[in-house]
């Protein structure tokens, strides 16, 4: 396994991803870095799912809320895996095999014991410079969402909501969030 993780002489690219192992670990891509995440924890997954279900009762007609869809920024050297993404209906009738930046109205990442740096530096920062409207990142342990709107090409942080605090928004769509339901 450690001679298929040889990096590319110009460095890693989406396409470079298909030729590595599925050993159920996740790939991403930062500037042609890999990334290498071990598998989610059931808190993990618990508040992908819940928040996923939330959102999907709530999204209005032409819009989708989808799970681990790999998003490209800038080019095919920087790829990451938001655990959940919103996104037109109508992108889900492009070629390719992954979502390009401009496709995303909203992007979430639950963070995990793991690698909190990656989604709260290193992806808030890309997400922000690929033009991403707004950043959610769900923490678990903290019991908190943090909601990150775009201003300029990087985010502000808009809201920090707690269990049993109803935040609103127009944004993606018309919606209402208490924590509580999927923390």
């Amino acid at each position: 396994m450690t001679e298929s993780l040889v990096p590319p002489r110009a460095g890693w690219t989406v396409d470079d991803l298909r030729q590595l192992p599925d050993t159920g670990v996740r790939y991403e891509l930062f500037d042609g870095s890999l990334l290498v995440s071990p598998p989610p924890a059931l808190p993990h997954l618990r508040a992908v799912t819940l928040l996923r279900d939330l959102l999907l009762r709530r999204a209005p007609a032409g819009i989708k809320i989808v799970e681990n869809a790999g998003v490209t920024i800038h080019g095919r050297r920087t790829f990451f895996i938001p655990d959940l993404c919103v996104i037109r209906t109508a992108v889900l009738d492009k070629e390719g095999d992954s979502l390009d930046q401009d496709d995303v109205l909203l992007a979430v990442e639950v963070l995990s014991p793991s690698n909190p740096g990656n989604d709260l530096v290193l992806k808030r920062h890309y997400y922000a410079a690929g033009g991403i409207p707004q950043y959610w990142i769900v923490d678990p342990k903290a019991r908190r969402l943090t909601v990150l709107t775009l201003d300029g090409d990087a985010y502000v942080d808009r809201a920090a909501v707690e269990p049993g605090r109803v935040w609103q928004s127009e944004e993606p769509f018309p919606l209402s969030v208490d924590p509580a339901d999927f923390l």
